[in-house]
């Protein structure tokens, strides 16, 4: 047996789930019958992708998952109802959340047709662990990790983590070569597809993976995804037929598509919030938050930036997820609002971060008058991405806008609430919510970490450590002659393989 000793742990951690002993079928299709192979498929993309180095952050997000599971399809998938289920792995199962064993599945290989087994997934580990990006956070929970034999690992933690096995349904989990390179420097991967080229600002072509040994359907020869960050730009370029599928957040397309006779695979995988920056005034006093968050009618705002589609957010624990009970937000309540602000007692305005897309905007105009309606002024500030993200990370905001596919995992969501996390954007800072979230990552059953999130959730709605708006739909939009388009209705997270895709 290979052991080695891995280092100081790193108690952040960037995504997280309950614990899912992965015993049940693929979540990736067989086959079917009517598909037919060949031809290239073009996917439009609502981001640039400048690397697809799963030791980084571009292709991490929602939108880009169906990028990154081409070309490494993960070790586990997020699958129905936030189960997940096992991909390029057989198993990770622990008795303890401790100890944990990662079985692969038997004879899987990179695009160049070297092994992936159980040494390039500890190779992969150790090289995220010496990383600088997000996925390190993850990594270093593991303190030593075995190679027992050619598709088995054993990985043991600093402290019992029931989420663990959520890192590998992302970064962690696509598994890149250590020994050999795409033609644009970043790892090989083992999916049904592997990199051609990547037109920095435009696109990236994937063809078939001949050494694929996994279990999806790769029909497609070559798909070329188009980086068209404007979202009407995008959807237009479906509608002229120039490119096949398109990631979509905009519920005003997603009706116009529907009238346009074009395909939908939807889910409430997006939830719209915005963070208060609790250190700093005038947010660090939890009167002024409660005053902001019952000015806000959130039935309203459902129909400004949603058009009525999708529902209402009532906390860090989403309605779609295992632990949910039933959670309540509090009312639309102006007279509670002005007495809140009367106990506060002084002038409140603030502003409000945001970028300057279409529901962003009606959104944010909207809260803006509801707020002015209880005495509260309200200032928009309109920042770009770069700017919007360099404000985040440096606290630099009154309140800002955080739409986010994390609360479609309950674990990840917490995680925003603890003291310490990194991802913990507001600085809220509550002992009690730090240690139930703390205790429920070592909860041995669902029904006691349950019992713990929804006491912490219920915490972090009443000190309003950050405003819920709405769960929103996005997905998928394409045309008529695509095939297998998935029904992603009831995910939490849309993760699926366009090698299921086919040209009708």
């Amino acid at each position: 047996m290979k052991r080695k000793t891995l280092g100081t742990v790193v108690l952040a951690v960037t995504m997280a789930t309950a614990l899912v002993a992965c015993s049940a079928d693929p979540g990736t299709s067989q086959g079917d019958e009517s598909a037919v192979s060949g031809g290239t498929i073009r996917v439009g993309l609502d981001i640039e992708v400048s690397s697809v180095d799963p030791i980084g952050n571009d292709i991490g997000q929602q939108s880009s998952l169906v990028l990154a599971n081409a070309i490494y399809e993960p070790l586990l998938m997020d699958g129905p109802r936030g189960e997940l289920v096992p991909v390029l792995a057989e198993s990770l199962e622990s008795d303890d959340l401790i100890d944990w064993t990662l079985i692969l599945r038997p004879d899987l290989t990179f695009s160049d047709g070297t092994a992936l087994d159980a040494a390039a997934v500890i190779a992969h580990i150790e090289r995220a662990q010496n990383s600088e990006s997000a996925v390190a956070q993850g990594a270093q929970e593991i303190i030593e990790i075995a190679e027992v034999d050619e598709t088995t690992v054993e990985m043991t933690l600093a402290e019992a983590n029931a989420t663990f096995p959520r890192y590998f349904a992302r970064n962690l989990g696509m598994i890149g070569s250590t020994t050999a390179t795409d033609p644009e420097g970043s790892p090989l991967g083992a999916g049904p597809y592997r990199l051609v080229s990547l037109s920095a600002g435009s696109s990236l072509t994937v063809e078939r993976n001949p050494e694929y040994a996994g279990n999806t359907p790769a029909y497609a020869d070559e798909i070329v995804f188009q980086f068209l960050p404007d979202t009407d730009s995008r959807y237009q370029t479906l509608a002229a037929g120039t490119v096949d599928v398109v990631w979509i957040e905009t519920p005003s397309l997603m009706t116009q598509a529907e009238t346009d006779g074009l395909q939908l695979a939807l889910a409430n995988a997006t939830t719209a919030t915005a963070i208060f920056n609790t250190e700093q005034a005038p947010f660090n006093d939890p009167l002024a938050r409660r005053a902001v968050q019952t000015a806000i009618d959130r039935d309203a705002l459902l129909q400004v930036t949603n058009q009525g589609q999708g529902a209402l957010s009532h906390g860090p624990i989403s309605s779609q997820s295992e632990y949910q009970t039933g959670s309540t937000y509090p009312e639309f309540d102006p007279d509670a609002a002005r007495a809140l602000l009367e106990q506060y007692g002084q002038p409140l305005a603030f502003a409000y971060t945001t970028d300057a897309q279409p529901e962003a905007m009606a959104r944010a105009t909207a809260i803006q008058q509801m707020l002015g309606d209880v005495g509260i002024e309200m200032e928009i500030d309109v920042a770009d991405a770069a700017t919007w993200a360099s404000k985040l990370f440096a606290k630099d905001f009154h309140v800002i806008e955080f739409v986010t596919s994390g609360y479609g995992d309950t674990g990840s969501a917490m995680k925003m609430f603890e003291a310490d996390s990194f991802s913990n954007f507001g600085g809220y800072a509550n002992a009690e919510v730090s240690a139930l979230i703390d205790q429920a990552r070592s909860a041995t059953t669902p029904q006691e970490r349950s019992d713990l999130y929804n006491a912490a959730s219920e915490l972090i709605v009443a000190e309003a450590a950050v405003l819920f708006f709405t769960e929103s739909p996005s997905g998928f939009i394409a045309s008529p002659k695509i095939g297998g388009l998935p029904d992603v209705s009831d995910r939490n997270v849309i993760s699926v393989s366009p090698g299921e895709w086919w040209i009708k």
